[in-house]
Formats: structure tokens, sequence, C-alpha cells
């Protein structure tokens, strides 16, 4: 069993134990280090190389996105992930541009943490469902429907049964993903998953 390595910021002890108790049902991941702050995280990190940084995104001196902008600067390989109770859509994209992979709600249970963690393990982004609407609703480029649709194609559905999913013609569907393509400004469905993806519109 490969072994990981994960250091967590935030202001709250509550939240750093919690977090440390729900991590003792994955083996394969070592807590090496917390920081309640900013100034902390960064002395600390100058002696240690996690695999995986949780950063709070309000901390007292320090707004997380651009935390995590500094702690990749130091550490390009290790694998960021923004942690909140209240997100919103102008830090979070901020830490999409400055690397961040996954978007954590506090209140989520273990298995959303283990599967979040285990797509950073491979490298692989992750937005807990609260994350995701807010990231679409602030962006006017993409109608909930058009997301819905390049879903569709992620999950490898034809035509026809991304129309049964929505409750709309293939037609209409072949309509939306035209739409996507033209915004996107790529040439086929596959290309267009893929910039989703990358884009945190949808998940891998």
């Amino acid at each position: 069993m490969s072994q990981h390595t994960l250091f967590i910021i935030d202001d709250h002890k509550i939240v750093r134990d919690g977090l440390k108790a729900m991590l003792l049902g994955r083996p394969d991941i070592s807590v090496i280090g917390e920081a309640s702050s900013g100034k902390e995280a960064i002395e600390k990190l100058s002696q240690e190389a996690p695999s995986i940084i949780f950063v709070d995104l309000k901390l007292p001196d320090a707004n997380g996105s651009v935390l995590a902008g500094e702690i990749l600067k130091i550490h390009p390989n290790s694998k960021c992930a923004i942690l909140t109770a209240d997100p919103n859509p102008t830090d979070l994209k901020r830490a999409q541009e400055v690397g961040v992979l996954a978007f954590l709600t506090k209140d989520m249970v273990a298995d959303e943490y283990f599967r979040a963690l285990d797509n950073l393990i491979d490298g692989k982004r992750y937005i807990s469902t609260v994350f995701s609407e807010i990231l679409i609703n602030s962006d006017t480029q993409y109608t909930p429907r058009e997301i819905e649709v390049l879903r569709g194609f992620s999950d490898g559905l034809s035509y026809k049964e991304i129309g049964a999913r929505l409750d709309m013609s293939p037609r209409t569907v072949e309509t939306h993903k035209n739409h996507l393509l033209e915004k996107m400004q790529v040439k086929s469905i596959v290309e267009m998953v893929r910039k989703g993806i990358r884009d945190g519109l949808i998940e891998a």
C-alpha cells in the first residue's frame, strides 16, 4: 500500500482534530503536520513536503486561495484542497487559477472526503456538489442545461440516453452540444468533456 502524507491548515482545532480522527479510517494517509494560520503554515511547510494539503479558505491572517498559490510555488508537486464552510465564487475561481484541485465543505461525510482524497492522489479534480453549483451559477457563459448535457457526455451516454435523462429530444441535446463546442472553442465531444473537467465544470 502506497503511503501519502497530509498537512492540515485550519484555525479551528476542532476541525483539525476531526479530520485527523476521520483519517484513522485511511491507513494509507498519515497527517504529518498542521497549522492554524497562514504564517505558521508557510514556516512549517518550508521543512515539510506533504503529498496533500488541506487549506481553510478563511484564516485569521490569510485568504486560503492566495495561500494555496504561495504553497504550490514552494511545493509544486503537492496537491491542494480548499476547505470551507462558506464558499464564494470569487475565491473559488481564484483557487482554480492557482492550481487547487479539490474544493471541500467542512460538513462532508467521511466517504466523500475519501473520494476526494483518492482523486487528489491520482492528480484529479474533486468538486463537492455545493461548490459545483456555485461555480456554474457564477459563470453565465454556460447554462445549467448545457452543464447537464456536458455531464451526460462525460458519463458516456448517447444523444438518445442524454435526452431520456433530461426529458428532451436528441435534436435538442445536439443543439446544446453545438453551443458547448462553440463556447469552449473545441472541435469534438472528447475535447469538450476534457475541457469541462479541466475547468471544473464537471467531475472526472
